[in-house]
């Protein structure tokens, strides 16, 4: 039996995130009162930005799964559990780990259109961090919604690239 690609778990967070995206997606039509729809919009942002955390997490740790075994493997896991938040850096640093030249690709995937997805995921981390320890992030439908989108696309590059069926090229 092959295995699922993307993973079953990451299936099932891309459903919830799109699920919440179209109900604050909804509230545009004015039938829940601007606190909700605020809360709702800070919570799609958190929401987001774990969506592109257990993303990254999860794609890396199917891929060494599917691709090492003892000692390298649990070195490995070891690693993965310090990923952190998934700031530009974090994430160009840990798939750097992988292969330079991939990490090469991931910067320059985010830095394409004048780096307009660097800084949405920079934006999305401050946010979620801001939403997290109460402070004003003023984030509103429409900037939720557009980071909910950045999240996925970054997301979907890692799905991509740490498919483990993957043809990867020889040392």
């Amino acid at each position: 039996m092959a295995s699922q690609w993307p993973p079953r778990e990451v299936v099932n967070l891309r459903d919830h995130l799109d699920i919440l995206a179209s109900a604050v997606e909804g509230t545009q039509k004015g039938d829940v009162s601007d606190a909700i729809v605020g809360w709702l919009a800070r919570f799609l942002v958190v929401r987001s930005c774990g969506y592109l955390e257990q993303v990254v997490v999860e794609a890396c740790r199917v891929y060494v799964r599917k691709r090492s075994g003892g000692l390298v493997q649990m070195f490995a896991y070891s690693w993965l559990e310090r990923t952190g938040n998934p700031s530009p850096e974090s994430l160009t640093r840990l798939v750097r780990r992988f292969d330079g030249t991939l990490g090469d690709e991931l910067d320059s995937f985010l830095d394409a259109d004048d780096q307009s997805l660097r800084r949405q995921v920079h934006f999305l981390v401050d946010r979620r961090n801001q939403i997290a320890h109460g402070l004003n992030e003023g984030v509103g439908i429409r900037k939720a919604l557009d980071l909910k989108g950045t999240a996925c696309d970054v997301a979907d590059w890692f799905i991509l690239k740490f498919n483990p069926q993957r043809e990867v090229p020889s040392l």
